[in-house]
């Protein structure tokens, strides 16, 4: 049995949470969808997904895009812990019936991210600030939730942050994977983009630089909710003797 990891770009994969569940006895499973590889044809060796980030849009027309949010759809349906990051969790609204469209105004950077109360009292957001800046990057976004979906975090530019459905399956707009380097090879890949919407990439380093301590503190203790609350060992080796 093994957590499933979806990856869409060489620039945006599990990075720093990977390397997490892997240290704490997770067996991982990764597939690497911008290569070409196949997501598994069933559900059965797999007791969790985590889709990850990437360039694309999440409406694309790319025949991965079907395949990805039925098996989403699956996990969901069948109560498999599922974390949707960025593009991951644009993808899982769409499978879960939920709606996505381009930003009016894109995150790149550090923004301020406010828990609802609904999402102060969540164990995934346990010993977060109710209010505190996260890296962002993206130019489309959840719109609409899936039914019976509940909203767990807001920003200034895009309501819907973070959501959960259910008791084990979540969407997280923003980035908590990254590491340091990651910051600055999305900063000069994106110069054009940046660019054209007025946003300053040497601000973004610098601002990087004296945020990432803390970033990587607080981002831990979401892996830690990830890794022994959302996709518990003990939980995977129970199914696996059953």
């Amino acid at each position: 049995m093994a957590i499933l990891i979806i990856e869409h770009s060489d620039l945006t994969g599990s990075e720093r949470l990977g390397t997490r569940l892997q240290r704490d006895g997770h067996r991982l499973h990764i597939v690497r969808i911008h290569l070409g590889e196949s997501l598994p044809k069933d559900l059965d060796e797999i007791d969790g997904v985590i889709s990850c980030g990437g360039p694309q849009a999440p409406d694309c027309n790319e025949p991965w895009v079907e395949e990805e949010m039925q098996l989403l759809r699956t996990a969901d349906e069948q109560q498999l812990p599922v974390l949707g990051i960025c593009l991951g969790h644009q993808l899982l609204a769409r499978a879960l019936g939920g709606e996505v469209l381009p930003s009016t105004e894109p995150e790149m950077g550090w923004y301020d991210m406010t828990l609802t109360p609904q999402g102060r009292d969540d164990v995934m957001f346990s010993g977060q600030p109710w209010t505190g800046s996260q890296f962002q990057w993206h130019h489309w976004q959840v719109s609409s939730l899936p039914e019976n979906a509940i909203l767990l975090a807001t920003s200034e530019r895009c309501n819907i942050q973070a959501w959960m459905k259910g008791i084990c399956t979540y969407g997280v707009q923003f980035h908590p994977e990254c590491d340091r380097e990651t910051m600055d090879a999305w900063i000069a890949d994106d110069a054009r983009t940046l660019s054209e919407v007025g946003i300053d990439g040497k601000h973004i380093s610098s601002e990087s630089d004296e945020r990432f301590n803390e970033y990587e503190r607080l981002t831990s203790r979401f892996f830690d909710a990830v890794s022994h609350l959302l996709m518990p060992v003990h939980a995977r080796l129970s199914r696996q003797r059953n």
